[in-house]
């Protein structure tokens, strides 16, 4: 196999035909596997994957493999992962599709320059935030990893999500890049921060690859303050309990960009939370680097807060 296409499934009846359909009209079908993770849908979505597997006749290799009980989208992903035999795995949502020819030109690219990772473009139509991500221009092709990781730790350049990129399988495996399956969401950033670390080539395409759905039931589109908030601390906690020296300047800039999203969302009312998250970022950081960070947080005054990125990129 080429290519895992991994796609988790959850009450998908309405739009997963459309899905499978993307997948079975890419343009290169050959050494392609497509494996649906079921996780217990109360819907008629197995009926819906069955039946188009039965009837399908193309090259396209597709798997259903049905979970026990519902444990969400990174355990679903996971098993997708052990399950994959392909060179490079793809995520795809369920409420998604992808362009024709999107395996042909991002696999292409994995192969020209043997990248480890290789970043797709969105089809835009009306949704500002990929619009915005669009209109970054990606380097075609790096090699350095001082840059590869400064970029992919760079959340206004990628969005950090698990679709729309290959990512060569043996790397997740080897390095043991599973998704965590203690939360339901801010899930895929803490997923990135990992993967950044071992991204040895990387690679971009220019033109579109990927359309991104709208699913009014989706843990997205559907804030649970309490999941968020346990997203939000894991995602801190494990973000610095795992800084490395390279490039310790990119991890704790991220890291304190994540607090402050956070607080910017306005979760953490509770002081004992607050309190818990300063001192998880503070213990890593050095007396001037809190200094500053106190101050900040004292008077939110923002250009205090860009002298301590400024501070942080000296790491670098």
């Amino acid at each position: 196999m080429k290519v895992s296409i991994i796609i988790p499934v959850y009450n998908a009846s309405s739009f997963i035909l459309d899905c499978m359909e993307s997948v079975a009209k890419q343009t290169v079908t050959e050494g392609l596997e497509c494996i649906l993770i079921e996780d217990c849908s109360k819907d008629n979505t197995i009926t819906v994957i069955e039946e188009h597997i039965k009837n399908y006749k193309g090259q396209v290799c597709f798997v259903l493999q049905k979970q026990d009980n519902n444990q969400g989208p990174s355990a679903a992903r996971n098993r997708g992962i052990r399950e994959a035999k392909g060179e490079y795995l793809f995520f795809l949502d369920a409420d998604d599709t992808i362009m024709p020819d999107c395996i042909e030109v991002l696999y292409g690219l994995a192969k020209k320059y043997d990248a480890d990772y290789v970043q797709g473009r969105y089809n835009v139509n009306e949704n500002e935030t990929l619009r915005y991500e669009n209109e970054n221009i990606l380097p075609c092709f790096l090699d350095d990893r001082r840059e590869i990781k400064r970029l992919l730790l760079n959340h206004n350049k990628i969005l950090f999500t698990p679709h729309n990129r290959l990512v060569r399988r043996q790397m997740i495996i080897d390095n043991n890049l599973f998704f965590n399956e203690e939360i339901a969401v801010r899930e895929d950033f803490l997923w990135m921060t990992f993967v950044a670390k071992y991204v040895e080539r990387f690679a971009s395409c220019g033109n579109p690859t990927y359309c991104r759905g709208y699913n009014d039931d989706s843990l997205t589109n559907n804030i649970n303050f309490e999941r968020e908030i346990k997203g939000y601390r894991v995602l801190i906690e494990t973000m610095v309990e795992n800084y490395d020296a390279f490039q310790l300047g990119a991890q704790k800039e991220l890291a304190l960009e994540a607090l402050l999203m956070a607080l910017r969302a306005g979760y953490f009312h509770n002081e004992a939370e607050r309190k818990h998250l300063f001192a998880t970022i503070t213990s890593k950081n050095n007396l001037i680097e809190n200094l500053f960070l106190k101050l900040f947080l004292k008077t939110n005054n923002f250009k205090i807060l860009h002298l301590l990125v400024r501070i942080y990129k000296r790491y670098d």
